[in-house]
């Protein structure tokens, strides 16, 4: 009974680890950035505040993958619009743009597939 006990502590002690580092491994945004362009896979003239009916891109370098799709949601007061965009290698660019119809604070938010957040920007239209 005592070396079943200690074989399952010795086992638990061993994967514990393990399970840690597969969390801490898992889909990530390691760079998020907020422009009006994006051009040879890099976002151009990062900004923070946009005009009125002007694009705005949410440029990403996901690591992790790949995974199921991330969402980008787009939001403004009670507006909301998601946008599913696909993670197809361990290091991957992408992007998510939207017109801004309304003036005001806007949110972009990033989630994995089981709704965590992953990254989240706020910026101002005029």
């Amino acid at each position: 009974m005592r070396h079943v006990l200690s074989w399952f502590t010795a086992a638990a002690l061993l994967l514990a680890p393990l399970a840690a580092l597969s969390q801490e491994e898992g889909l990530k945004v390691a760079e998020a950035k907020l422009g009006k362009g994006v051009q040879d896979r890099e976002i151009t003239e990062e900004a923070s505040s946009f005009a009125l009916n002007e694009k705005a891109y949410l440029w990403l370098r996901v690591t992790g993958g790949p995974s199921d799709p991330i969402q980008v949601t787009w939001k403004t007061g009670d507006h909301t619009d998601s946008v599913p965009l696909k993670v197809g290698s361990t290091s991957w660019r992408t992007w998510s743009s939207k017109t801004l119809w309304m003036a005001g604070d806007w949110t972009v938010t990033v989630t994995d597939a089981g709704g965590h957040v992953l990254q989240e920007v706020n910026f101002t239209v005029q």
